[in-house]
C-alpha cells in the first residue's frame, strides 16, 4: 500500500494510525483484505473563565506516530481490539463512556508496548559523529575523532568504518556535501561563501571535489531545477528523465554497433552531433557506452558520466533525478513501481506454480543464458519477481556463454530470447542453435512456451523499461 507516496509493505497483526488527509493508494489487483476499524474522533480541550470547552481537533494522541505503529506484542493488542469490537454491537453494546474508557486504556496499552526504536550502535562513534555534526565547518582530523572517542587513530578508523560503513574522511567530505548541497540550492547563493560555510577554504579545491563527488561543478548544479538535459546513452537512461517528467532535449546513441558498416556509422555519429549542438544542452548525462566519445561530448556540454563500478539500475536513476531537481518525483515512482512489482510476482507465482522460466540472448557470436545476479533483468526476474530460474541457469554469474552447439537440454518450461546485433549476424547464429540436436528436446520449444522479446537488457535499467517487461510477462501469463 502506498500511504502519502512512501511505500508500506503490509504484514499480518500491523497495526497503523490513519490520520484525515492520508492519501492511500492499492493496487487494483491486489487480494482481498480483513482488518479492525478503530475510529475515533480527537478533540482539544480549552479552559476558559472556569469551564472547560470541547473542538474537533486533527492533532493526533500523546506520542504515537501517524502510519505505522510498530508493537512489541501485536497478540495483546489485537484482543483489545477484539473486546472493544464485541462491547460495541449486540445487546450489551456498551454506552459512549464506556466505549472511550476502553479506547483511552487501548492507547496506553499501545503506548506500553511500543519497543525501543534506537538503533545499535557504538557511544565512542556516536560522539565522534556527533562532533562532525557540530563542527563540520571546521578542520577536523581522524586524530581529534580518535580522541574524542578515547582510542588510537586505526582502531578508531576501522571500528568508524564498521558502523557507518565509510572510512572517516570520506564520512566528512559526503556530509559536508549533502550540507553545501542545500546550501548551494538557495537563491543567492555563492560558491565561494558555501564552500567556506561547509569547512573548505580553498574555493577550487571544493568545486574540483563537488564535481567528482556530485557529478556536475557548483555553479551547475545550482541551476539544476532549469538545466537542459540531453542524454548520451544506449541504456534508455531518457526513460529515466521522462518518468519523472523531464524531457530530454535531445537524445542521441553514438555507440558502433557490431555490423553497421564504418561509412554509415560515420554519417550517423555526424548526424546525431549535430543534433546535440543544434540543441544547445546545459550538460549531457551520459553511460560507459559513451566513455570513448568524452572529448567530443564536451565541444557541445559538460558530460557527466555515472558511476559503473556495479551495475545498479536504480543508484543511476536516483544521480539522474537529483541532476534536474526531482527526487521526490522519484521517490514516488519508485515506491509504486515496487508495489506494482510485488503485485505482478504474486500473481506469476501463483499461475506458473512450479514452472520454470528462461531468458536467453543470441548475438552474433555466442548464445548466452542469464544467470540470477549481477545484472538488472536477472534481479528483477528471479529475485524481486520471484520466479522459478531453468535447471541450467547459472546462479553464481550474470550470463553463461556458449556456442550454439554447446547448449546442454534445457530443462525449463518458458523460454525468452532476444536476438542482439542482427545486423552483425544473430539470425544465422539462432539458426544453427534451431538446427542443433538438443533443441527440440527442450520442454518449451515442445510445448510452444518459446516467445521472442525485445531488449528486456537495456529495458530492465530504467523503471518504465521495467514495467513494460512486467506487462509482457503479465499478458504471456497471467492474462492467457
Amino acid at each position: 500500500m502506498l500511504i502519502d507516496g512512501m511505500l508500506h509493505r503490509i504484514r499480518p497483526f500491523e497495526l497503523y494510525l490513519l490520520a484525515p488527509g492520508m492519501i492511500l493508494e492499492i493496487p487494483d489487483q491486489s487480494r482481498t483484505y480483513e482488518y479492525y476499524g478503530v475510529f475515533f474522533q480527537p478533540v482539544l480541550l480549552t479552559k476558559s473563565r472556569g469551564l472547560f470547552e470541547a473542538a474537533q481537533s486533527l492533532s493526533l494522541p500523546g506520542s504515537l506516530p501517524a502510519g505505522h505503529v510498530p508493537v512489541s506484542q501485536p497478540q495483546q493488542v489485537l484482543q483489545h481490539i477484539l473486546k472493544m469490537y464485541e462491547n460495541s454491537r449486540g445487546p450489551f453494546k456498551g454506552d459512549s463512556l464506556s466505549m472511550r474508557l476502553q479506547l483511552e486504556a487501548f492507547m496506553n496499552t499501545l503506548l506500553r508496548n511500543m519497543p525501543d526504536m534506537q538503533e545499535e550502535s557504538d557511544d565512542r562513534i556516536d560522539r565522534s559523529l556527533t562532533y562532525i555534526e557540530q563542527h563540520y565547518a571546521g578542520k577536523i582530523s581522524v586524530e581529534k575523532l580518535a580522541g574524542i572517542a578515547g582510542m588510537s587513530p586505526i582502531p578508531y578508523s576501522r571500528l568508524f568504518r564498521k558502523v557507518t560503513g565509510l572510512p572517516p574522511v570520506e564520512y566528512m567530505n559526503t556530509f559536508r556535501m549533502e550540507k553545501a548541497k542545500r546550501l548551494i540550492s538557495q537563491e543567492n547563493s555563492r560558491v565561494k561563501e558555501v564552500a567556506a560555510s561547509v569547512g573548505f577554504r580553498s574555493e577550487f579545491y571544493f568545486s574540483r571535489l563537488f564535481q567528482r563527488m556530485v557529478g556536475v561543478s557548483p555553479t551547475v548544479y545550482m541551476k539544476r531545477g532549469t538545466l537542459r538535459v540531453a542524454v548520451a546513452s544506449s541504456l534508455g537512461f531518457h526513460d529515466h528523465l521522462q518518468s519523472v517528467g523531464v524531457d530530454p532535449v535531445c537524445v542521441v546513441d553514438l555507440f558502433h554497433y557490431p555490423g553497421m558498416e564504418a561509412q554509415a556509422y560515420a554519417e550517423q555519429l555526424n548526424n546525431q552531433m549535430d543534433q546535440l549542438r543544434q540543441t544547445s544542452p546545459d550538460i549531457i548525462i551520459a553511460d560507459h557506452y559513451h566513455l570513448d566519445f568524452r572529448e567530443l561530448l564536451k565541444q557541445v556540454a559538460p558530460p557527466v558520466f555515472l558511476d559503473f563500478s556495479v551495475w545498479d539500475w536504480k543508484r543511476n536513476f536516483l544521480k539522474i533525478v537529483e541532476l534536474v531537481d526531482r527526487e521526490r518525483e522519484a521517490a514516488q515512482t519508485l515506491a509504486r513501481l515496487e508495489m506494482r512489482t510485488a503485485d505482478v510476482g504474486q500473481m506469476l507465482r501463483q499461475k506458473l506454480a512450479d514452472e520454470r522460466v528462461t531468458i536467453m540472448q543470441v548475438n552474433h557470436r555466442v548464445i548466452g543464458i542469464q544467470g540470477t545476479i549481477d545484472h538488472p533483468l536477472n534481479e528483477l526476474i528471479y529475485s524481486e519477481l520471484a520466479l522459478k530460474s531453468g535447471q541450467q541457469v547459472p546462479v553464481d554469474r550474470w550470463r553463461w556463454e556458449m556456442p550454439p552447439e554447446s547448449l546442454p537440454p534445457l530443462e525449463t518450461e518458458h523460454l525468452f530470447i532476444q536476438k542482439h546485433h542482427v545486423l552483425a549476424g544473430s539470425e544465422f547464429i539462432f539458426k544453427r542453435l534451431i538446427e542443433t540436436s538438443v533443441w527440440n528436446e527442450i520442454h518449451a520449444v515442445r510445448h510452444d512456451h518459446v516467445q521472442m522479446i525485445p531488449n528486456w537488457f537495456v529495458m530492465s535499467w530504467t523503471p518504465r523499461g521495467r514495467e513494460q517487461i512486467m506487462n509482457t510477462l503479465m499478458d504471456r501469463f497471467a492474462n492467457n
